[in-house]
């Protein structure tokens, strides 16, 4: 009985050594189940674009913030057409660096230059106009309408009185006239009468150009017994009204509302030169502004049409643009440096500092967008590139 009760003892005495066993040299401890919970682990956050980098920084201390972001050009400026015509010139390439003022493309500019013309030739008949109003009449002039004065009042009085007895004899003596001629016409006519020809040959001509100055004749004289109609002395009249009118109008000269009038059409005419002669100078495309030209989308012969895109314009300077937690945003500041890194570069830094902040977060993603720009040399850095953007505390 005792021998059985101490094998049971002796066996679990050999597990309970073998638990606390030293390990032989060279053999790897295996940890308990508690020893393997109490040892953290660390997992990697993923990284966002323009979004903070939470992974520690070797480099970064207290206060920084990294993000991710595309290097901008500083000014895109994309150029269009402002007339239509034909392309003659495109005298810059993609890379070309140009400064302001530069010539770029050169449009057909024919049709443009007779528009000034003809703006030109309106200007100088508006100023005619004007200097005509305001200038002093000439005796020669005054002389003249005059001279038509009377002569309207004399024509205007004859209708009145109607036709003098001298004027019906006259009237008589034509019509007696044309009526010996039409019996000379008949009788040079009745002579060919018999001809099959006779109405093709000059004779029937002759009488028949007889016959038309007989009955002018005879209406002249019927116009002479019956004197002026109503509608005769109305149109003598009116000539006369005009005649003097045109006299005192020379004699007291133009009237304020006339001269103000006659300015007020030499600064139409002026605006329309000014209007056409920006179409000429459109048709030369100058750069507005210095910088190198990224797209060239133009070419010699195309047509260009109003609006439509010629070159595009980036400027040397760059800028990037990260978007910031609304969390951080009272840790940010205008002037705030931060630190730029670009793969191309790997062991140099390039400086900047926050130059923009927006006035409003983005609602699609509850950030703020601001602006860093270089401070020092950024030969190196060019848009397109992604660079990590590091804020430094103050």
């Amino acid at each position: 009985m005792k021998q059985r009760m101490l094998f049971p003892t002796t066996l679990l005495l050999a597990l309970l050594l073998a638990g606390c066993a030293i390990p032989r040299p060279g053999a790897t401890a295996t940890p308990t189940p508690s020893a393997v919970q109490a040892i953290p682990t660390a997992t990697p956050t993923p990284h966002v674009l323009s979004a903070p980098d939470e992974t520690p920084s070797p480099v970064a201390g207290l206060g920084e913030h990294v993000y991710n972001a595309e290097i901008l050009a500083d000014a895109q400026v994309p150029i269009v057409s402002e007339v239509n015509g034909q392309i003659l010139d495109v005298l810059v390439d993609v890379g070309d660096e140009v400064h302001q003022g530069d010539v770029l493309v050169r449009i057909d500019p024919t049709l443009m230059e007779a528009q000034r013309a003809q703006a030109e030739a309106g200007l100088m008949a508006a100023q005619a106009q004007l200097d005509m109003a305001k200038a002093e009449p000439k005796e020669a002039d005054l002389e003249a309408a005059e001279a038509a004065v009377k002569a309207a009042e004399a024509a205007y009085q004859r209708a009145l009185k109607g036709a003098s007895e001298e004027d019906r004899r006259l009237a008589l003596i034509q019509v007696r006239q044309a009526e010996e001629a039409v019996k000379l016409a008949q009788a040079q006519y009745d002579r060919i009468a018999g001809s099959p020809f006779a109405s093709m040959m000059p004779e029937a001509l002759q009488l028949q150009q007889a016959t038309f100055g007989l009955e002018a004749a005879k209406t002249q004289y019927e116009k002479a017994l019956k004197g002026a109609t109503a509608d005769q002395i109305a149109g003598a009249y009116a000539q006369l009204a005009g005649a003097r009118a045109q006299l005192e109008r020379l004699k007291q000269g133009a009237s304020e509302e006339q001269i103000r009038a006659a300015e007020a059409q030499v600064k139409q005419a002026e605006a329309a030169l000014y209007l056409a002669q920006i179409q000429v100078d459109k048709a030369t495309v100058k750069a507005p502004v210095d910088g190198l030209v990224a797209q060239v989308m133009a070419s010699e012969g195309s047509m260009a049409g109003q609006g439509a895109p010629l070159l595009a314009l980036i400027s040397r300077d760059v800028k990037i643009i990260v978007s910031v937690e609304e969390t951080l945003i009272p840790e940010i500041a205008i002037g705030q440096p931060a630190k730029i890194t670009v793969a191309a570069y790997p062991d140099r830094e390039f400086m900047g500092e926050i130059t923009e902040i927006a006035p409003a977060l983005d609602p699609s993603t509850r950030t703020l967008p601001i602006t860093i720009r270089p401070t020092g040399d950024a030969a190196g850095l060019k848009p397109g590139m992604m660079a990590t953007v590091t804020l430094l505390g103050d």
